[in-house]
C-alpha cells in the first residue's frame, strides 16, 4: 500500500499560493507604490471617508476639511463644530502631531470625536508624505513659520 504525504505538489503548490497573497495584503502600499500609485493617497481615502481634503472646501461629512492642516492650531478650521478638548488642545498641526495623533487621537486628546486610528508606522509616513507632497505650498509656509 502506498502512502500518500501531506508535502506533495499539490500542497506545496496551496502554500506559496497562500504565502503570496498573504504577503501582498500585509505589504499592499508598497505594492501600489511599486506598481505606479501612490500608497499615501490610497490609504488617505480612508480619511476622505470623514474629512475634505481640498482647498476651499469646507468641512467634510463627519469632520474639517484638512487642506492646509500643517501649521494650524487644532481646532479653528472654519465650519467645523470642534469638541471643547479639541479647541483647548493648544496643538498646533505639524508632522510630529500628527504623527502622534494618528497613531491614537484619544490618547493624544481624551474627548475628541475622532476614533480612528492608524497603528502602522509605515502607512502614517505614506499619509502624510501624500498630505505634504498634495499641499507643498502651503507645507512650505508652515514649516517657514508664514502660516
Amino acid at each position: 500500500m502506498k502512502r500518500s504525504h501531506w508535502w506533495n505538489r499539490t500542497n506545496a503548490g496551496a502554500l506559496i499560493a497562500a504565502l503570496a497573497v498573504a504577503l501582498a495584503v500585509v505589504d499592499a502600499p508598497r505594492a501600489q507604490f511599486m506598481a505606479g500609485m501612490d500608497p499615501g493617497e490610497t490609504l488617505f481615502g480612508e480619511c476622505r471617508d470623514c474629512h475634505n481634503f481640498a482647498e476651499g472646501a469646507g468641512p467634510g461629512r463627519k469632520a474639517p476639511n484638512l487642506w492646509g492642516v500643517f501649521g494650524r492650531q487644532a481646532g479653528t478650521a472654519p465650519g467645523y463644530d470642534y469638541t471643547p478638548e479639541m479647541k483647548a488642545s493648544g496643538i498646533v498641526w505639524t508632522e510630529t502631531t500628527l504623527d502622534k495623533w494618528l497613531r491614537n487621537p484619544g490618547a493624544m486628546v481624551p474627548g475628541t470625536r475622532m476614533d480612528f486610528q492608524m497603528p502602522n508606522d509605515e502607512q502614517r509616513e505614506y499619509v502624510l508624505e501624500y498630505m505634504r507632497n498634495a499641499d507643498l505650498p502651503g507645507y512650505i509656509k508652515a514649516i517657514q513659520g508664514l502660516k
